[in-house]
């Protein structure tokens, strides 16, 4: 669905049954994703004009996700160790642990390592949607598939070809576009939402 047909959607939803407080509600909170989009779109900003820093913050965010999770993990392991999987859980929330002590010590090579593997992501994913593409040839628009899957074998294949030196700037600017385009989407929905016209509120 396209992002004029949410707008169309989410307009239509609102304008057909609202009360005159509803309406005036909507409004009124309508102001804070429009911050929030506001925000996003200075970080994706902020990411794409320095990818390097950025990639650096989401390998230390990566990081203590994983320390945070496998802590979770032996926390559980603890308060169910007398049911099945007990060594399972615990074995695994330490490995997370470990993987996310080792990652925090060395971040560049930690960056590194994300890098080669989001690049060998996106190219299996472009792999995948070409032969999807190629099942899906009776479809009118399986055209459109089989180039983004072309479009992402290629991706794949320059930050395989450009890595290490693509772990510099990779996942800043993977992030920072979609810290952009999120910003864009949410200021959107709620300018919409704002130039609804009073009459259609019903009292």
């Amino acid at each position: 669905m396209s992002l004029f047909q949410d707008l169309t959607t989410y307009q239509n939803i609102f304008g057909k049954a609202m009360t005159s407080e509803d309406f005036r509600e909507t409004r009124t909170n309508s102001a804070l994703p429009i911050v929030l989009g506001v925000l996003m779109i200075l970080l994706g900003i902020a990411a794409i004009a320095e990818p390097f820093i950025a990639t650096i913050a989401i390998t230390i965010v990566f990081s203590w996700t994983l320390i945070i999770a496998g802590i979770v993990r032996i926390v559980h392991a603890f308060q169910s160790r007398h049911k099945r999987g007990f060594w399972t859980t615990l074995v695994v929330g330490i490995l997370y642990v470990i993987g996310g002590i080792l990652l925090i010590s060395n971040i560049f090579g930690a960056a590194l390592s994300l890098t080669l593997a989001f690049g060998f992501i996106i190219f299996i994913e472009g792999v995948l949607e070409v032969i999807a593409a190629f099942e899906m040839r009776r479809d009118p628009n399986w055209g459109w598939v089989l180039f983004s899957g072309i479009m992402a074998i290629i991706l794949g294949i320059f930050i395989l070809y450009q890595w290490p030196v693509s772990a510099v700037w990779v996942l800043g600017v993977f992030v920072g576009i979609n810290f952009l385009l999120t910003g864009v989407w949410m200021i959107m929905l709620s300018l919409a939402s704002r130039s609804l016209p009073d009459h259609r509120a019903r009292v």
